[in-house]
Protein backbone atom coordinates (compact mmCIF):
# COMPACT_ATOMS: atom_id res chain seq x y z
CA UNK A 1 0.00 0.00 0.00
CA UNK A 2 1.21 3.49 -0.72
CA UNK A 3 1.55 6.22 1.90
CA UNK A 4 -0.75 8.66 0.06
CA UNK A 5 -3.87 8.10 -1.98
CA UNK A 6 -5.91 10.51 -4.11
CA UNK A 7 -9.39 9.98 -5.47
CA UNK A 8 -11.48 12.17 -7.74
CA UNK A 9 -15.24 12.30 -7.40
CA UNK A 10 -17.35 13.76 -10.16
CA UNK A 11 -20.58 15.63 -9.73
CA UNK A 12 -23.57 15.70 -12.02
CA UNK A 13 -25.51 18.72 -13.17
CA UNK A 14 -28.45 20.30 -11.39
CA UNK A 15 -31.76 19.42 -13.02
CA UNK A 16 -34.12 22.05 -14.38
CA UNK A 17 -37.58 21.89 -15.90
CA UNK A 18 -37.88 22.49 -19.61
CA UNK A 19 -41.02 22.57 -21.71
CA UNK A 20 -41.54 19.63 -24.02
CA UNK A 21 -42.05 20.04 -27.74
CA UNK A 22 -45.20 22.00 -28.57
CA UNK A 23 -45.67 22.84 -24.87
CA UNK A 24 -46.98 19.37 -23.95
CA UNK A 25 -45.78 19.19 -20.36
CA UNK A 26 -42.32 19.54 -18.88
CA UNK A 27 -39.25 17.36 -18.61
CA UNK A 28 -36.18 17.44 -16.38
CA UNK A 29 -32.88 18.17 -18.14
CA UNK A 30 -29.33 18.84 -16.98
CA UNK A 31 -28.57 22.53 -16.45
CA UNK A 32 -25.15 23.10 -18.03
CA UNK A 33 -24.56 26.12 -15.74
CA UNK A 34 -25.20 24.48 -12.34
CA UNK A 35 -23.43 21.64 -10.54
CA UNK A 36 -25.47 19.32 -8.31
CA UNK A 37 -23.76 20.25 -5.04
CA UNK A 38 -25.94 17.89 -2.95
CA UNK A 39 -24.77 15.00 -5.14
CA UNK A 40 -21.14 16.13 -4.85
CA UNK A 41 -21.45 16.38 -1.07
CA UNK A 42 -22.82 12.82 -0.84
CA UNK A 43 -20.05 11.48 -3.09
CA UNK A 44 -17.33 13.23 -1.07
CA UNK A 45 -18.78 11.78 2.13
CA UNK A 46 -18.83 8.25 0.69
CA UNK A 47 -15.27 8.57 -0.62
CA UNK A 48 -13.99 9.88 2.73
CA UNK A 49 -15.70 7.04 4.61
CA UNK A 50 -14.22 4.51 2.17
CA UNK A 51 -10.73 5.99 2.65
CA UNK A 52 -11.16 5.84 6.42
CA UNK A 53 -12.15 2.17 6.22
CA UNK A 54 -9.02 1.51 4.14
CA UNK A 55 -6.85 3.03 6.89
CA UNK A 56 -6.32 6.53 5.50
CA UNK A 57 -6.87 9.99 7.03
CA UNK A 58 -8.13 12.69 4.66
CA UNK A 59 -5.71 15.61 4.51
CA UNK A 60 -7.29 17.77 1.80
CA UNK A 61 -10.35 18.16 -0.39
CA UNK A 62 -9.97 20.47 -3.39
CA UNK A 63 -12.69 21.37 -5.88
CA UNK A 64 -12.02 20.80 -9.55
CA UNK A 65 -13.58 23.20 -12.01
CA UNK A 66 -13.92 23.30 -15.76
CA UNK A 67 -14.13 26.40 -17.92
CA UNK A 68 -16.79 26.95 -20.56
CA UNK A 69 -17.88 29.70 -22.91
CA UNK A 70 -21.04 30.60 -24.77
CA UNK A 71 -21.84 32.90 -27.64
CA UNK A 72 -24.77 35.29 -27.74
CA UNK A 73 -27.15 36.03 -30.56
CA UNK A 74 -25.53 37.64 -33.59
CA UNK A 75 -28.60 39.81 -34.21
CA UNK A 76 -27.99 41.42 -30.79
CA UNK A 77 -24.49 42.53 -31.75
CA UNK A 78 -22.89 39.23 -30.91
CA UNK A 79 -21.29 38.64 -27.55
CA UNK A 80 -19.65 35.88 -25.62
CA UNK A 81 -18.93 35.07 -22.03
CA UNK A 82 -16.94 32.57 -20.07
CA UNK A 83 -17.79 30.79 -16.84
CA UNK A 84 -16.58 27.93 -14.71
CA UNK A 85 -18.49 25.06 -13.13
CA UNK A 86 -17.46 22.80 -10.27
CA UNK A 87 -17.24 19.34 -11.80
CA UNK A 88 -15.92 17.38 -8.85
CA UNK A 89 -13.37 17.24 -6.07
CA UNK A 90 -9.95 15.71 -5.51
CA UNK A 91 -9.56 14.06 -2.11
CA UNK A 92 -6.05 13.34 -0.84
CA UNK A 93 -5.45 11.05 2.12
CA UNK A 94 -2.49 9.72 4.06
CA UNK A 95 -2.26 6.24 5.51
CA UNK A 96 -2.56 6.16 9.30
CA UNK A 97 0.54 5.04 11.16
CA UNK A 98 0.25 1.51 12.52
Amino acid sequence: MSEYKSVWVRTGRQKKEEKKLLGRGVKLVDDPHQADIADLSAQVEMACNRLHEEGYDVISILPSVSGHSEKGAVNQGGYGFGFSITDGAVITARRRPV
